[in-house]
Parts: C-alpha cells; sequence; structure tokens
C-alpha cells in the first residue's frame, strides 16, 4: 500500500475515532460506546503506525529484520534479543564510523554519527518474528546520507562472495565485521535463519540469512586478520569517482582503486576526469588465506 492510501486511511480512523470519543464523553455510563471509542482509538494508533513505517520505507530509512526458525513463532526470548541486536547494533555504528571517518572507531563511536544514524526500533510485526528498526537518511554535509552509505556497504558483505570479500570488509572495517560475526553466532546458536530487507534509493536489498548462509558467512568473517597497514603516495590520472565512495587511478602500474571516506568528499569532488592528482593513501595488506595470496586495500587520507 501507497504512503498516500494510508495516510487517507489513518486520518479517515483519527477522525472516527475523535468523533466517538466526544460522544463517550458525554456518557460514560454507556459500556458500549465506551468500548467503541476505546476500539477506534486503538485502530486509528495501528494505522498511523502503520503510515510511519510505510513512510520510513519509501525514504530509505527503515530495515525489516525477519527471525525465522521454531523458537521464532511471533515471540522471542528478551534475554536473546537484547543478546544478539546489541552486536548488530554495534556493528552498523562501527561501519558509520569508519565510512565517515575512514579508520575504525579507537573507543566508542562519537556522538555525531548515532545522532547522524539516529536508529531507533520502530516496531515489532505479526508471523515470524519481524522487527522494524529506522534511522535518519537525511543527508549531512557531505551530501550523503550516512545511514544509506552504512546499510548499503553492510549489504554487500553480507551478500559477498570470496572475490569481493575483502574490499566489503574493508570498507566497514574490521570492528564492525566482527560485530556482524558475533550476530551471526547468535542466529546459529540461537536455531535460527534470519532475513533483513531494505528499500534503498537504488533498489530494494536483500539477505536472505538461511543456516547454510549463516555458515558461510561466519566461516568468511572468521579468516579476517588485522592487515599490515601502512601510508604512500599514489600519482596518475582520474579514471573515475562514484557515489559510493570510490576514487580511481590510472597509474604507469595500471588502475588504482581508493575508498574514501565521506569527510573527504568535498577534496574528491574537487578533481576532474583525466587530470593528474598525486594522493596520500593509508594501503592495508590483507592475506587471503583461500586464495593463498596478499590483497591491498587503500584508504584515501589526503588529496596533494
Amino acid at each position: 500500500m501507497s504512503s498516500k492510501f494510508l495516510r487517507e486511511h489513518a486520518d479517515s480512523l483519527s477522525k472516527f475515532a475523535k468523533e466517538t470519543a466526544v460522544r463517550a464523553s458525554t456518557a460514560p455510563d454507556d459500556f458500549f460506546l465506551q468500548l467503541a471509542a476505546k476500539n477506534q482509538e486503538q485502530a486509528a494508533q495501528r494505522a498511523q503506525h502503520q503510515l510511519l513505517l510505510e513512510e520510513a520505507e519509501e525514504a530509505g530509512e527503515l530495515v525489516d529484520l525477519r527471525l525465522i526458525g521454531p523458537r521464532a513463532n511471533g515471540s522471542i526470548s528478551l534475554d536473546w534479543f537484547i543478546m544478539a541486536m546489541e552486536p548488530l547494533s554495534k556493528a552498523w555504528k562501527l561501519a558509520a564510523h569508519r565510512l565517515r571517518y575512514g579508520h575504525d572507531a579507537a573507543r566508542g563511536v562519537g556522538a555525531d554519527v548515532l545522532s547522524a544514524l539516529n536508529l531507533k526500533l520502530a516496531g515489532l510485526g505479526h508471523g515470524s518474528t519481524r522487527i522494524f528498526v529506522t534511522g535518519n537518511a537525511q543527508p549531512d554535509l557531505t551530501g550523503e546520507s550516512l545511514l544509506q552509505a552504512t546499510l548499503t556497504q553492510v549489504f554487500r558483505l553480507l551478500n559477498s562472495q570470496q572475490d569481493e570479500f575483502y574490499d566489503a570488509v574493508d570498507a566497514v572495517g574490521g570492528r564492525s565485521a566482527h560485530q556482524l560475526s558475533e550476530f551471526m553466532k547468535a542466529l546459529d546458536g540461537a536455531g535460527l535463519a534470519a532475513q533483513f530487507t531494505w528499500q534503498s534509493p537504488r533498489g530494494r536489498q536483500f539477505w536472505e540469512g538461511r543456516p547454510d548462509e549463516i555458515t558461510r558467512i561466519r566461516a568468511l568473517l572468521d579468516t579476517i586478520r588485522e592487515p599490515e597497514r601502512y601510508e604512500e603516495f599514489v600519482e596518475g590520472r582520474v579514471a573515475g569517482i562514484t557515489d559510493t565512495g570510490r576514487l580511481d587511478l590510472r597509474t604507469d602500474d595500471g588502475k588504482v582503486s581508493i575508498r574514501f571516506p565521506l569527510r573527504l568528499t568535498d577534496q574528491v569532488q574537487r578533481l576532474t576526469i583525466t587530470s593528474t592528482a598525486r594522493i596520500k593513501v593509508e594501503t592495508a595488506r590483507y592475506w587471503d588465506s583461500v586464495e593463498k595470496k596478499d590483497i591491498y586495500k587503500r584508504q584515501l587520507i589526503s588529496v596533494e
């Protein structure tokens, strides 16, 4: 249903509820009128909540997490819920910090990142246990939405295959990847499958967390070791700039891809295609234990 239809429906229910409430206030001893007023008020509140979720989804601000399994029959252990959702929440916040600043948070994630994300538990759905989480998709001073940039990279990591796994990990950072692994461990331990859905500006993003998929992602995440990091300069001609935070340079050794944090977007936007550039980067050297080779990932420090 569209938000327009839901808004008209919610307005109608609210109008009826108010009219009935006024009549009920003049007849406090009328049991059935009091009951009708209460029921109509609840129906109006449910419709308003459904409208808010629909508007959040249309704005790219809603993540729908569905838990599936024998133990997810419309309810879930409160202790398990708190224990499992904490690492998932941390994973998103740590990824957001890295995407904004280009490095993992040394301690806790700052208030500016938390405020920009504005993550909230928006409600629970019926049937299999469903959890609705909303955030703030408004662009920041860089012109980008930190929430949408974060969710884009998290879904990319969850759906990544071996050939793009280290690039996806480098985007969100090792600390975020570790917290995602803890969330997968909690799902696995509870015998639950999961589904993530997010209506992004580029289309619907989906992760089918079947038990075998959870095992696959956990196995990949468990291979991560802290990479060797060092700074270097890269010179070449600008070959491309993407809105997903990537700058490509053509050098004498071939094309080099460099990820840039959101806070440096203005520096990157000053560059033009085919112009020469000298870039200071932090290079991370990962060891791919499956392919038995080094993988290099670069993060922009500054444009010289």
